[in-house]
């Protein structure tokens, strides 16, 4: 569970019927300038309830998020 102080920004990539990616990021408290970047991987039953569920953290400065967003747009 994050801290309910966090300003976490949430998004979903992709879904379909059988799974869902989604990602939240948010600024670290300390070290300044650092941010956490969760992508969440979740596999979805027939209802919609996750059924299983992987996360990769990344804590990444701002300049570098950049440098990925430009790497992943020039695919």
């Amino acid at each position: 569970m994050k801290h309910p102080n966090l300003d976490v920004k949430k998004i979903t990539i992709k879904e379909t019927d059988a799974y869902r990616v989604r990602v939240e990021s948010w600024e670290s408290i300390s070290p300044q300038g650092l941010f956490a970047v969760d992508i969440i991987q979740e596999c979805l039953d027939p209802e919609k309830n996750v059924t299983e569920s992987s996360a990769y953290n990344f804590h990444m400065t701002r300049e570098e998020i950049k440098t990925l967003c430009e790497g992943l747009l020039s695919v």
